[in-house]
């Protein structure tokens, strides 16, 4: 299979050119595309058009792999609350307090949910509470959600994100204030 698709180097190179990709990232995605399909095609016959390679099947998948791969570099890059402190130049007692207390009350306002609400917020969020009853911090996919909590993926992004709405109306200001440095304690 590989040298029946390798025959058409070229014209996978020029594919992804005409998408506009650049030239070294268009080899490198042709390469990925070859090991995928290596990897995922089990009988050769499944991406063959008549005697040769289906080119728009191929298309499809150097689509896809470019798509994801300027989606890759175009997301946003957060950093979380808590790395915040440690990065900050001129790090104060008082900002690590207002954090810490801030953790606190939206802690307090999760605790205030219904049960299977809580639930789920604490088991996507990280927030396990160990046999010591301290807090353990240990992040989760959707997927793994989901899976364990035998839901659908849809219903599980659906309620996160309706908890992230929740939270960022609740709090947004004081947020806003730590980032701004305008809190008092």
């Amino acid at each position: 299979m590989l040298e029946k698709l390798a025959v058409h180097h070229v014209l996978w190179l020029q594919i992804l050119n005409n998408l506009g990709c650049e030239d070294e990232l268009a080899k490198d995605l042709v390469q990925d595309m070859y090991v995928r399909l290596h990897r995922l095609v089990k009988d050769e016959q499944d991406i063959m058009y008549f005697n040769d390679v289906n080119k728009f099947f191929v298309y499809k998948v150097l689509k896809n792999l470019y798509l994801s791969a300027m989606k890759k570099d175009s997301k946003y890059h957060f950093t979380e609350l808590e790395s915040q402190v440690l990065v900050s130049k001129d790090y104060d007692e008082s900002e690590d307090a207002y954090f810490e207390n801030l953790l606190d009350d939206i802690k307090d306002y999760v605790n205030e949910w219904d049960t299977h609400d809580k639930a789920l917020f604490n088991l996507y969020f990280g927030v396990i509470i160990d046999k010591d009853n301290r807090d353990i911090d240990k992040t989760r996919s959707l997927r793994e959600v989901a899976k364990k909590c035998n839901l659908g993926l849809t219903s599980i992004h659906q309620q996160v994100k309706g908890y992230k709405s929740k939270l960022y109306e609740e709090f947004r200001e004081d947020i806003e204030d730590y980032f701004n440095k305008d809190f008092d304690i």
